[in-house]
């Protein structure tokens, strides 16, 4: 036969056979539809339509996973772009869930989107951090109009996955922008300390010398951490922070002792004694496994001999660290 046919059993012919019934048409018409139409594939879809579809609680197991494996095959900057608005909006409000993994998350509410996304977002960041794919990527988005939620996952994702050289400049804009966000600034100097050491020491500590407790406590955890410590030595100044800090916690938590509220305590204080000591290599915590600390009421016992420890310190050697 000089041409592809259909045999026909009734007849030996080298035509198609006629169809011999209405039916037998409508199939040959659907055939060829099906034939003619371009099938869609993942491929067709948008990235922010494939994001819609990883975030949705009501997708088949199977749709979920070929969605997966087309998000991954998208580029870094183009996944990360999808992604972002999503994670930009922040974790959602109500009780605290701890995400566990997509499978399962996706499944649960708002608190689900909210883990599914940030799951996808560290995914692509982790993908492109070996060649630097993610933190310019990561910039792009920077240039753009953001929310404070926004910026600070921005400022976030390039101090801990995806710090490139090309962000010190506009990090450190933000840090010394006096004009934006508190919390913001206090990001990007924790920024500024982790990938630059002693570089920025004294603008941190002018900053937050004259920030908020909350700022001041952050970033005396940053400046008194050993890595910094290291790095910059003993600061005077973070010194006198850090007892300044503790003072605040001490005055709040005998508040708290005079009212007799269910939740005084002296950890708190504990807490920046303990970090003090070891920035400044003294011991000012007693040996937990003495008898005394070992009773009812021990371990509370242990928090305040800690933090009386410190202050006696403090007593005797405040003059060494007076500028």
């Amino acid at each position: 036969m000089s041409e592809c046919t259909v045999p026909n059993p009734d007849r030996h012919s080298n035509r198609l056979a006629a169809p011999n019934s209405l039916g037998s048409l409508w199939a040959m018409v659907l055939l060829l539809w099906v034939l003619t139409v371009p099938m869609v594939h993942a491929a067709d879809v948008s990235p922010a339509q494939l994001v819609e579809t990883l975030l949705s609680p009501d997708i088949a197991d199977q749709q979920w996973h070929e969605a997966e494996g087309s998000f991954e095959k998208l580029s870094v900057e183009v996944a990360l772009r999808a992604v972002y608005p999503e994670v930009a909006k922040g974790a959602p409000g109500g009780p605290i869930y701890n995400c566990l993994n997509p499978d399962h998350d996706r499944h649960v509410g708002a608190w689900g989107r909210y883990c599914v996304a940030n799951w996808l977002w560290c995914q692509t960041l982790a993908r492109g951090k070996t060649n630097s794919q993610a933190g310019k990527a990561l910039l792009e988005l920077w240039a753009q109009p953001q929310t404070r939620l926004g910026q600070s996952v921005l400022v976030t994702s390039l101090d801990t996955e995806a710090w490139v050289p090309e962000a010190e400049e506009p990090v450190r804009n933000l840090f010394t922008d006096s004009n934006a966000d508190s919390e913001l600034r206090e990001q990007a100097a924790a920024c500024l300390l982790h990938h630059f050491g002693a570089k920025y020491h004294h603008d941190v500590v002018l900053f937050a010398l004259f920030s908020s407790y909350e700022i001041r406590d952050l970033l005396f955890r940053e400046l008194a951490s050993p890595p910094h410590a290291g790095l910059s030595g003993v600061d005077p100044a973070v010194v006198r922070m850090g007892f300044w800090l503790m003072f605040e916690a001490l005055a709040k938590n005998e508040s708290l002792f005079a009212h007799g509220s269910i939740g005084a305590s002296y950890y708190g204080t504990f807490l920046f004694a303990d970090y003090l000591g070891r920035y400044l290599g003294e011991n000012f915590t007693p040996d937990y496994k003495l008898p005394k600390y070992q009773s009812e009421g021990g371990r509370e016992i242990w928090y305040r001999n800690t933090t009386e420890n410190a202050l006696t310190w403090w007593l005797k050697n405040k003059e060494r660290y007076a500028s």
